[in-house]
């Protein structure tokens, strides 16, 4: 079970992806020209990573040595 400090980290780290996702889509994801914009999909996919990481940290079952 995670520590409340743990959860706390996850779930900023989950609130700080939602947020970066958020920017990626205000900034848009394609360019003028309708073709793909490749720095605001990473951007967008490295929300993604953040989110599923902060999720873990917060709800994950976390190390089996500290049993």
């Amino acid at each position: 079970m995670a520590t409340r400090r743990e959860r706390n980290v996850g779930l900023s780290l989950a609130g700080a992806g939602i947020g970066i996702i958020g920017v990626a889509f205000v900034f848009g994801l394609t360019t003028a020209g309708g073709g793909p914009d490749w720095v605001g999909i990473i951007t967008a996919i490295a929300g993604l990573v953040m989110i599923s990481t902060g999720l873990f940290r917060a709800f994950g079952k976390g190390s089996p040595h500290t049993a």
